[in-house]
């Protein structure tokens, strides 16, 4: 009984001798991610930025072009375009920033979670 207590007890000295290395590879693949998902999440932002100016220069234009609607059935159909074309940058702004929001709820929730782990005081 004794030589499988001992190789019991150096199983178990192995894997406490491993874990913190196992932590710190954990923690560094963590905090790749991190640096990924920060990456993912910034390039989301400056798209919604650029579709920002997009979304205001068609209103705009649709605004325009609804004032000369009544002049005429080509006006009437050129308001109709554009504001069609504002409708759809604007749908597609409301979708990237709740992809956005979600990515940075999601974000914060890792950080959190990296930083109980991995971050030491």
């Amino acid at each position: 009984m004794k030589p499988m207590i001992s190789s019991l007890s150096a199983l178990v000295a192995i894997v406490i001798l491993a874990a913190p290395g196992a932590i710190a590879q954990s923690c560094s693949h963590q905090a790749g991610q991190l640096q990924e998902r920060q990456t993912e999440a910034q390039q989301i932002a400056e798209t919604r930025l650029t579709l920002v100016d997009e979304v205001e220069a068609a209103g705009d234009a649709w605004e325009n072009a609804e004032a000369m609607r009544h002049f005429g059935s080509k006006e009437a159909d050129e308001a109709n375009a554009t504001k069609t074309e504002y409708e759809a940058l604007k749908a597609s702004l409301m979708q990237k920033e709740a992809t956005l929001q979600a990515l940075v709820v999601t974000l914060n929730d890792q950080v959190a979670a990296y930083n109980t782990k991995c971050v030491r005081n």
